[in-house]
C-alpha cells in the first residue's frame, strides 16, 4: 500500500472482496452471537503480480486468505487430501499434442475455491480494509488458505467434468481427464488447481466450443486462448514442424536478478562442490556456515526448475538438497555455480514432437516408451550410498526423470545398477499404463517399454536369473526386474556408457560429455 502501484492493488483488493460477496462466500454476523471460545481465524491479504510469457505484468492479483494453520482438526476441517496434477503428466499431454498437431487452449478459473461449498462451520475476521466493527464472517464457501479448500474444489470441478462433459479421470493421474469426441478423436484436459490445459483435434473445434460454453456458465472461466505460459513455463509451437518447446527463460532470468547473480560469469556445467571428500574437511567446513534461509530459498528456486524443464541440473540440485540443514560456504558456492550455469543456458528447454510425424502416435505405428537407467556406485563420499538416475521418454520426448540417492548401501556396482533399473521400469510401466488408459497404446507388442542400461552384469542377471554367492544379498528388486523381463512386459537393452543419457543424472560430467548428453535430451529454444 506504500508503493507507487497502490491504486492498482486497491482496485485488485476491491475486485477480490466484491467477487467473494457476489459468490456469497460468507455471511457477516455479529461476533456476540458466537459462543465463547469459538475459533475465529485471522486473515491476511496475499498479493501477486502475474506476468505474461514475455515478462510484462498483465494482472495485479489480491487474495483474501484465512490463516489455515489456526484451524482445529475435527472442528474446522476433517478430510484435506486433494489431487494435484503431475508435471510429468503435463509433459505427456504436450508430447501427444505436438505429434498429433492438436490445438492447445489454456483456461483459468477466477476465485475457483470460492465456488466450492464448505461443510464445516468456519469463522474468520473480515479482511483488512473492509472491517465492520463487531462483525465476523461465517464462511459458506471455500477460500485459499483453508486446509480443506483444495479438496473441495477438486471434487467439485472433477464431478462436473465427468458428469456434465463426459470426461474420464485417468487412474495414473486423476488430474488428467480424457474422452473420445463425437468424431472419435482424443480430447485431453489437464487440471492444475485452477489452471486448465486442453488439447483437441481441429475437427473437434465445435465440440470443444460447446464444452467451453458449459464450463464458462458453471465456473465463469477465463479463456486465455492458445497456450503460451503456465506455472512459470513458456510454451512455444512450431506448427510446420509439429513441435512444442517448454522452457523457463523468464523464471531463470527473474531468479538471477532476485539473488543478484544476473551479472555473474556463466559456467559451462552445473557441477557441484557440495560433497565433502573426507571427515576432516567436513568438520572444518562446519565452522563456515552461511545464511540458512537464503540457501534454502536458492535451492528451492533451483528445485522447481529441475522438476519442471531442466533435467540437466537435477544431479547438482539433488546434492544441494542434502545440505539444507547446515549449508557451508562451499555449499553456497556450489549453489551459485548452478545459477551461473543457468545464466548461460536459460533458453534451453524440452522439445516435444521429435519424431515430427503424426503417425508416431497412432494405432498403426507402435508408440515407443523407453527409459535410460544408470547409477554411480557409492557415489556419496559421506555415507557411500549410490546415486540412481533415470529418464523416461515417449518417442524420444523426455517426459520424466529423477536423480536420487539410493536408500541402502549397495555392495556392488551391479546391485546399484539393478536398483536404478527397477526405478526406471516402474516409471516406464506408469507411462505405459497412462497411455493405455487414454487409448494411445492398444496392442500388446506396442506396449512393451525398452529400458537401456550400461552394466552388462545387471543385464545378464536380470535376463538369465543367475543367482550365486556373490549376488544372494541383492534384495527383491532383482526378482521384480527378472519377473518383468522373463514375462516380456519389459525389454532390457545394453548400451555403451558414452550413450547412456541417464549418466547426466548420476554424477558431474566433463563439459564435452555433459553438453553431448544434454543435446540429446534438451534443445535451445531460441
Amino acid at each position: 500500500m506504500a508503493s507507487k502501484d497502490a491504486p492498482k492493488w486497491i482496485k485488485s483488493m476491491e475486485a477480490e472482496f466484491n467477487g467473494c460477496v457476489a459468490a456469497k462466500t460468507w455471511k457477516v454476523i455479529p461476533r456476540s452471537s458466537l459462543p465463547s471460545g469459538t475459533n475465529i481465524l485471522r486473515v491476511k491479504w496475499v498479493y501477486k503480480m502475474k506476468p505474461d510469457e514475455t515478462g510484462v505484468i498483465v494482472k495485479y492479483k489480491s487474495r483474501i486468505t484465512p490463516k489455515g494453520f489456526m484451524q482445529k482438526y475435527g472442528q474446522d476441517y476433517f478430510e484435506v487430501f486433494a489431487n494435484t496434477g503431475k508435471y510429468k503428466t503435463l509433459r505427456v499431454a504436450l508430447s501427444i499434442a505436438a505429434t498429433q498437431d492438436y490445438e492447445l487452449r489454456q483456461l483459468d478459473v477466477p476465485q475457483a475455491f470460492t465456488q466450492a461449498e464448505l461443510e464445516e462451520d468456519v469463522y474468520m475476521e473480515l479482511p483488512e480494509g473492509f472491517e465492520q466493527p463487531g462483525m465476523v464472517c461465517h464462511l459458506k464457501k471455500s477460500l485459499y488458505g483453508l486446509k480443506q479448500s483444495p479438496r473441495n474444489w477438486y471434487l467439485l470441478v472433477s464431478t462436473f467434468l465427468i458428469d456434465t462433459l463426459a470426461f474420464q479421470a485417468t487412474v495414473s493421474d486423476p488430474c488428467l481427464f480424457w474422452k473420445k469426441s463425437r468424431t472419435g478423436q482424443l480430447m485431453l484436459l489437464f487440471l492444475f488447481v485452477d489452471d486448465m490445459q486442453v488439447a483437441f483435434d481441429k475437427s473437434d473445434d465445435r465440440e470443444w466450443s460447446e464444452d467451453h460454453e458449459k464450463l464458462w456458465r458453471r465456473f465463469n472461466i477465463t479463456n486465455l486462448g492458445e497456450s503460451k505460459f503456465m506455472l512459470g513455463m513458456r510454451i512455444q509451437r512450431d506448427r510446420s514442424a509439429q513441435t512444442i518447446t517448454l522452457d523457463q527463460e523468464l523464471y531463470v532470468t527473474k531468479a538471477l536478478e532476485k539473488f543478484g547473480l544476473d551479472q555473474s560469469k556463466p559456467t559451462r556445467t552445473p557441477g557441484t562442490s557440495a560433497s565433502h571428500d573426507d571427515q576432516d574437511q567436513a568438520v572444518a567446513s562446519k565452522e563456515k556456515l552461511v545464511d540458512l534461509k537464503l540457501f534454502q530459498e536458492k535451492v528451492g528456486t533451483l528445485l522447481y526448475a529441475a522438476i519442471s524443464t531442466r533435467p540437466d541440473i537435477s544431479f547438482a540440485v539433488n546434492k544441494l538438497t542434502q545440505r539444507m540443514q547446515s549449508p557451508t560456504v562451499d555449499d553456497m558456492k556450489a549453489c551459485d555455480r548452478v545459477f551461473r550455469y543457468l545464466a548461460g543456458t536459460k533458453t534451453h528447454g524440452l522439445l516435444f514432437g521429435r519424431s515430427r510425424s503424426t503417425s508416431a502416435v497412432s494405432s498403426s505405428v507402435p508408440v515407443v516408451v523407453s527409459a535410460w537407467a544408470d547409477s554411480d556406485w557409492a557415489g556419496d563420499p559421506e555415507d557411500r550410498k549410490s546415486i540412481s538416475g533415470w529418464i523416461a521418454m515417449i518417442n524420444d520426448d523426455p517426459v520424466s526423470w529423477a536423480s536420487k540417492k539410493q536408500k541402502v548401501v549397495s555392495q556392488s556396482s551391479t546391485e546399484a545398477e539393478l536398483y536404478a533399473e527397477a526405478a526406471a521400469i516402474n516409471e516406464a510401466k506408469w507411462l505405459q499404463g497412462l497411455l493405455k488408459e487414454i487409448g494411445i497404446l492398444k496392442s500388446r507388442s506396442s506396449a512393451v517399454p525398452v529400458v537401456y542400461g550400461d552394466n552388462q552384469s545387471a543385464q545378464a542377471l536380470s535376463k538369465n536369473g543367475i543367482k550365486s554367492e556373490r549376488t544372494k544379498h541383492i534384495s527383491t528388486k532383482y526378482a521384480f526386474i527378472h519377473d518383468e523381463v522373463s514375462s516380456e512386459r519389459v525389454k532390457l537393452q545394453w548400451i555403451p556408457t558414452t550413450e547412456q543419457l541417464a549418466d547426466i543424472l548420476t554424477k558431474p560430467l566433463p563439459r564435452v560429455q555433459h553438453e553431448l548428453l544434454r543435446s540429446k535430451i534438451m534443445v535451445k529454444t531460441e
